[in-house]
């Protein structure tokens, strides 16, 4: 049982030495719910049932075959789909949970990029706290990208994957991960391929759960929820159903806490600041054939300082920086146009044809013109 479980158990305490004098039977899922568990406890006069997932076949059908008073704690997607009976749901509001988080890396400055990781099994539905993460950003006019595991939650992602995807965001970038274990794991896999953290990418996970979180390298930020509250509301919800009689079931969500901020997550420093500036500088005049030290220039700050912050935050020169750019956009044109090379090269700031060749070759391993046929 994770941190989370502990929080939610220890609400559900807190209500019964408060106010109740309940006999409890805890079941560990999902080995410990089987048919001669239940039939046992009903026997023994079960009155109701606290079940801390609504997801497990083995709840919904008990559920569905019973009248027995039942609380669900569980996220949204669970309690958008009740199946009958006398049931409530309780939950952590994992749309704010998600909107907390985008609040919170748009506090720290301004990043290139925004990524939510999650593991859903490829079952191809979004998380509440995607779109809660998503909306919030695009209301700031920023846009998100999503990985999705096609492995369980419980299980390691693909290392190779994930790496692409994390060498493709734009540098500085801001990352949500969808729990505590996953955000680990980006973090591990960013130490291995030598992504920098906080430096190039930043990292919040959700749950906050201690021995997690203080034990990663670095430490990780993480959206703490109301699990403790979650719990508290279950039991008193559960109280609810079993002294009234008409046992209307409720929906109650429990807003998440605050972000407990470790190293994973910091307000981004005065390099963060320099690269995004040279960045809007070589965007705007990529096409007109600048250098090095037109970018220099610009950021009013020593070559040795640029180069070395460059090399800190983007892992490249910034003349790779520029050829990057430049090279996207030539790209693009091969791919969407019937631009001749020679065009496509001088509209992209090559200072010749023969140059643009050469650099592209370099990076494909082809000329511009066999990647255009395929």
């Amino acid at each position: 049982m994770g941190t989370s479980g502990r929080d939610i158990l220890s609400g559900i305490f807190r209500h019964v030495h408060a106010k109740t004098q309940w006999d409890i039977t805890l079941i560990q899922l999902p080995n410990g719910f089987r048919p001669e568990v239940v039939e046992e406890a009903q026997r023994a006069g079960l009155n109701g049932i606290i079940a801390s997932d609504f997801n497990p076949p083995q709840i919904k059908r008990l559920v569905e075959t019973t009248d027995i008073p039942c609380v669900s704690i569980g996220a949204a997607t669970s309690m958008s789909r009740p199946c009958g009976g006398a049931v409530s749901f309780v939950g952590c509001d994992d749309r704010a949970i998600g909107a907390m988080a985008a609040q919170h890396f748009l506090s720290l400055g301004t990043f290139n990029s925004f990524g939510f990781v999650h593991a859903n099994g490829g079952n191809g539905e979004r998380s509440m706290r995607e779109i809660g993460f998503g909306d919030m950003l695009a209301k700031a006019g920023k846009s998100c990208s999503v990985f999705t595991s096609n492995r369980r939650a419980d299980e390691r992602m693909d290392t190779q994957k994930v790496t692409n995807w994390l060498r493709s965001l734009p540098k500085p970038a801001a990352i949500l991960c969808f729990y505590d274990p996953l955000a680990v794991q980006v973090l591990n896999i960013c130490r291995d391929c030598g992504i920098s953290v906080p430096q190039q990418v930043s990292v919040l996970g959700v749950d906050n759960d201690p021995l997690l979180c203080d034990f990663s390298t670095p430490p990780l930020s993480s959206v703490m929820p109301d699990h403790e509250r979650a719990g508290l509301l279950a039991a008193r919800e559960l109280d609810r159903l079993l002294t009234r009689p008409n046992r209307s079931p409720h929906v109650v969500v429990c807003p998440p806490v605050k972000i407990v901020e470790r190293e994973s997550a910091r307000p981004l420093t005065p390099a963060a600041h320099l690269i995004r500036k040279a960045y809007a500088f070589i965007d705007a005049h990529v096409t007109s054939g600048i250098g090095v030290n037109d970018v220099v220039a610009h950021l009013k700050v020593s070559r040795r300082l640029a180069d070395l912050r460059f090399r800190e935050i983007e892992n490249c020169t910034i003349r790779d920086a520029i050829e990057a750019r430049r090279m996207s956009l030539a790209e693009k044109a091969l791919m969407d146009t019937s631009q001749t090379v020679r065009r496509i090269a001088s509209n992209c700031g090559y200072a010749s044809a023969n140059t643009f060749e050469i650099a592209f070759r370099k990076r494909h391993g082809m000329s511009p013109s066999a990647f255009r046929k395929r």
